[in-house]
Order: structure tokens, then sequence, then C-alpha cells
């Protein structure tokens, strides 16, 4: 959804009274995905990403509490949530905090996990040593720190004082954990450290006792805010929680059971599904096989509607320049298959699944005929649809195809793409950075001499390679397996056999350039190269 003109991002999930649930920074909304899971039998949960982390965008100007509150406010009334149970970690609680006191109305009951009270408010000086930047470095070295510096802190608080005085009575996460962690560090490097500090800046303490609705003030033993216990009024209601977050979830279950929220909880509907669109729109569009992120551009324009698919392994997130672009003289859109970026889905993703998956996209929107536009890898994906969907698509638009011999087929499908499951190491990190940079240098990556080297500007700038990594990084267990899936077809027996107008265009700074140049029909204008 927007909110004054920004993107606020929220995961909803189960059936009832509704809870809005709000995480510790520096992490998104996926932290909270077991709690969904358990109590979405009972409930309708609204995990919100703050503003700064995942896919929220942040306010413009200074970043406070109360200013984060106001946000998820505005959010909660755009949701139609009369009222909610409030559910909040460290920052999240703070802001919960915020909420109660400012709109009690809007607040069945207020339940947190660790709210933030600290000894003496952190200086400048102070937060510039906790909060250091995060900046892209040429051989992906802020990768393996953003792990570490993530697992550091499950280990000692705060976690630049590696001593043990500071010492964290805490279980380690295990691996999968501190991954998500440590790329969700690494999607908010510009903005973390505005909303970051925003919970360092804010004083807890004397709001407690102005809280008017139920509250409960859980801490649990191996955080680093349990240690502030004797620091509440003496009256305050503290529950202490189990060490184990399965146990402590239905802990904190058993609380929200208390005092649920009054009101209905309006039904989900995509934007996409609305009779008249906005000229921009992102939202998800529900599918056979789980929901879609979607972005639209151009959506009020006249023309035939053009449907994007992403490089794949990819996302949507990676060609928002070339997207709108496109949508200069026509409505676009561009979904984010399954098992790509923020698209999830149950099973392992495959090319039945995204066909499908474009069909029912296509069917919400109520488009006729489409035309169909492939980047790179995607193009097998697009000849396929067009050829069981002939009377859908006027035409297709191929960028820089993978048209390969059948020995390449073979070789590439093979050894093409490193495994790039998360490992206590952190090593799997700099091979998909290896992996993504020596793509730019070498074709094929794995032949690295001078006669493979590639002869465009290679774009290997630490930012841009940053952006795609993190991308590829939110479903780390579908690379390898994409790859060796989409490397496997006869591009050039499927163009035969097509009876919808293709025109193919390279970029030559695009991967497969080479392979596709005696199809190109037309180079990618400057305005959309990547």
């Amino acid at each position: 959804m927007t909110v004054d003109g920004r993107r606020l991002h929220y995961i909803r999930q189960g059936n009832g009274p509704a809870i809005v649930m709000l995480h510790a920074s520096p992490c998104s909304a996926k932290v909270m995905s077991d709690l969904q899971l358990r109590w979405g039998a009972e409930f309708t949960t609204f995990a919100f990403d703050l503003p700064g982390f995942g896919l929220s965008q942040p306010p413009d100007g200074h970043i406070t509490i109360p200013v984060l509150a106001e946000i998820i406010i505005a959010g909660m009334r755009a949701l139609g949530i009369e009222q909610a149970a409030l559910y909040g970690r460290h920052t999240g609680a703070s802001v919960c905090l915020e909420m109660a006191v400012n709109h009690p109305a809007m607040v069945s009951m207020l339940l947190t996990d660790g709210l933030p009270i600290f000894a003496a408010p952190y200086t400048d000086e102070r937060l510039a040593q906790y909060l250091p930047p995060i900046e892209p470095r040429w051989d992906g070295g802020h990768l393996t720190w953003a792990y570490f510096r993530y697992r550091e802190q499950h280990m000692f608080w705060p976690w630049d004082y590696s001593v043990l005085e500071h010492r964290a009575d805490a279980d380690l996460p295990d691996v999968q954990f501190l991954h998500r962690g440590a790329v969700e560090l690494l999607e908010a490097a510009d903005t973390y450290a505005q909303t970051y500090q925003a919970a360092f800046r804010y004083e807890t303490l004397p709001l407690v006792d102005k809280v008017d609705v139920p509250v409960f003030w859980g801490n649990r033993p191996g955080d680093s805010q349990f240690k502030t216990i004797p620091r509440y009024p003496a009256a305050a209601p503290i529950h202490v929680m189990d060490r184990d977050p399965k146990i402590a979830l239905e802990q904190e279950l058993e609380l929200l059971r208390l005092h649920k929220a009054a009101g209905v909880v309006p039904d989900y509907f995509s934007g996409f599904e609305a009779s008249a669109l906005p000229m921009s729109l992102e939202d998800y569009i529900v599918t056979r096989h789980g929901c879609v992120r979607v972005i639209g551009a151009g959506l009020q324009r006249d023309g035939v509607p053009l449907i994007f698919l992403h490089d794949l392994p990819g996302g949507i997130d990676l060609h928002r320049e070339e997207i709108e672009r496109l949508a200069e003289d026509r409505p676009v859109v561009a979904l984010e298959l399954a098992g790509n970026g923020e698209s999830f889905v149950a099973s392992a993703p495959s090319h039945a699944i995204w066909l499908e998956q474009i069909e029912d996209v296509r069917t919400t929107l109520g488009w006729g005929e489409v035309a169909l536009y492939a980047h790179g890898t995607s193009a097998a994906l697009a000849l396929d649809f067009a050829g069981r969907h002939a009377d859908q698509v006027g035409e297709l638009i191929l960028r820089s195809p993978p048209v390969l011999s059948a020995d390449e087929r073979a070789l590439f499908s093979a050894q093409y793409a490193p495994d790039i499951t998360p490992s206590e190491d952190g090593g799997y990190l700099l091979r998909l950075w290896h992996h993504l940079r020596d793509q730019e240098l070498w074709y094929p990556h794995f032949r690295r001499d001078h006669a493979s080297r590639r002869t465009a500007p290679p774009r290997i700038d630490p930012a841009w390679l940053t952006r795609r990594a993190v991308t590829l990084l939110k479903q780390p267990e579908h690379y390898a397996p994409i790859w060796q899936a989409v490397l496997g077809h006869d591009l050039g027996a499927a163009l035969g056999g097509i009876s919808v107008p293709v025109r193919v265009i390279v970029d030559p700074s695009d991967i497969f350039a080479g392979t596709a140049a005696g199809l190109a029909s037309g180079s990618v204008p400057a305005a959309v190269s990547e």
C-alpha cells in the first residue's frame, strides 16, 4: 500500500480479530513468520515492515518513533482495521507503545517483547559506532560483514562490545535465521540506521504508566532487555516468557486471547482487482500457486498491455528502470515469478507453475490480447506461454535470449551456477558475489582464460551487484535449480515453431547477448539498458 506517497509493506495471514505486529531492528516482518503461522489460526495477523526496513520506504525527514507510529496508524486506517491488538519487539515495541498512548480507541491491548529501556541516552557518537554505514565493496566483503554483524548481536550486547562482561545469555540462532537477518540488514543498508536510531532516542519509561488499554510487558531470558525488568514501575504488569521461542509464542497467544480486537477485519483484495487502476501500483495478485508480487506502470495509458517477465533467477526490483521505460506508451505489469524475490511457493518453483501464474495475472487484470516481454532467461517461458495461448499474445519481445547449442545446454545446466545454500561460515555469500561478478567478465564465466574475456563494459559496480545479490539471496535454495532449468531449453527450436510475431533485441552488456546477436531485429534503447 501507499501511505503519504511512500510504500508501506505488510504480510497478512490468518482469520479472526486483528493483530498488528511490529518487528525489531534490523529485521523485517519476515521475522514474525512463525508467530503468524500459529496465531493465524485464531487471528488475522498484519506484520508490517517498519519504514526503512524490508519493502517499506522511509519517510522524508528525521525518523522518530512517533513518526513511525503515525505511519502504521495510517496503514491500519487504509486497510480498514478499526481496532487491533498490538504486538511489538524492541523497536516495534516502542512504536506499539506510542500507538497505544495516542490512539487507544484503535488498540484492544498491547503486548511487548522486550521494550527498549536504556540506562542513559545514546549519544550521536555512540550511535555512529553502533550503526556504521554499510558500503558495498568490490570484493563482496560487506556481505559477510553483514552476516557476522547480525550473528554477533546474538553473542554480545551491544554487538560491538565483544568482551566477557557483554556476553549474551542466549542461544545462537540457526543458520537460516542468521541468513534471513543478514539479508534484511543488507536490504536496508541505505536506511537501517535512520530507523534503528529512533529506538535508542525514544524514552519509553515515562510512557509506561500512560497506557490506558490492557497491557502486558513481556520479557524473555536471553533477550538483551531482560535485565531491564527492575526499571519498570512497581505496579507494571510484567510477564516473563519462556526462553524457548516455541513455548513463548504459546504463552503470548494466551495473553492475546484475553482482549481481542473489536470491529470487522475487511477481506483482502488486490489493488489490481479494482475497477479503475491508478497510473502506477505495487501489490500482490493471488494465483493458483500463492501470491505473486506485481509492479504496474502506465496502467491508465492506451495501447496493447505488456506483461514483463524478469530474468530467471531474479526479481522485478532489478528491472524498475526498464519497466518504467516500457510503460511510456502502454500499460505494463511485471510479475515476480514463484521462487524469486518476494514471491514464495510451497513447492519447488517450476516452468509449469510460472505458466499458470502468468495466466492468473492476465485473468485478474481482465486483459485480452497482450504483448510479452521476456528479459534474458525468461525467453523459454514466454515462448511456451505464447505457443499455448496464441490467441492472447499479439507480440513477443525477447531481450538477449540464451540461444544455446545442445552441447552448451548440457554443459551449462551441469555447472553454470554455484550452490548458495546458507552455511555457518558465510562462504556462500562470496560464492554468489563472485559468480555474479565473473559473469560480467567472462563468457562463460567458468572459463577464465583470455579467449573468454567479455568485451562489453562490465556491470560490476558494487552497488548494482549488491542489489542483485540481495534479490537472489531472498530464496537461495532456488538459485542453482532455476539456473539449471532455464538453461536446458532449446530456444532455437522453440523460435522456429512459434506462430506469434517475435522481436529479438540485444544489449551487448547482457550475459547472453552474443548467443542472440544473429536473431536480433534491434538493440535495447539506452534508457532501458541496465
